[in-house]
């Protein structure tokens, strides 16, 4: 019987080498040091870095927003809204993950938690934005009732879940990002 040669453990089973990364997959969760480099250029290019992010996500929160008045007030219909408080959520948090996202070498303008609190808060924003229009378009077709007390009586706990479902769809888009184009 033939002796065979002991495997190299890098080796694939055929016996080809295996290819090698060009980083090791774990680099990209350190944070590289800085040190006095966060002071200069670089620190301005990493508060740019955060402006696209931030204003898709603001254009996400708009959009989320008027679908939701779109649904609310101009199809005077709750079938839906959950739905879309949940995705223009998601999409927000998904769009603001790539500001906590360290891009060559340079600190990301954001933590992660920071990039999911800020998705919640915008996502919020759209549903509160989407609930007033809702409320200023029933007040100019002859509506009496205060925002409260239309918003209750109309939509009763739609309004809560919508808040609480955008919220969880932000979070979710915040840790699960970012959007690769």
């Amino acid at each position: 019987m033939g002796t065979t040669e002991p495997r190299d453990p890098g080796d694939a089973p055929s016996g080809r080498p295996t290819r090698e990364l060009a980083r090791p997959p774990g680099e990209r969760y350190t944070r590289p040091d800085l040190g006095d480099a966060a002071a200069g250029p670089g620190a301005r290019g990493s508060r740019a870095a955060l402006a696209t992010p931030l204003l898709e996500a603001i254009g996400a929160c708009g959009v989320g927003a008027a679908l939701l008045f779109a649904l609310g007030a101009i199809f005077a219909s709750t079938a839906g809204l959950l739905f879309v408080a949940g995705l223009s959520g998601g999409a927000i948090g998904l769009l603001l993950a790539r500001a906590a996202v360290p891009a060559a070498a340079a600190e990301p303008p954001l933590t992660r938690r920071g990039a999911m609190w800020l998705a919640v808060a915008l996502s919020v924003a759209a549903v509160v934005a989407g609930a007033i229009a809702t409320w200023l378009f029933a007040r100019g077709e002859g509506g009496t009732l205060g925002l409260i007390d239309y918003l209750v009586e109309t939509f009763g706990l739609f309004i809560p879940l919508e808040i609480v479902i955008a919220a969880i769809g932000a979070a979710w888009g915040a840790g699960a990002g970012p959007v690769e184009r």
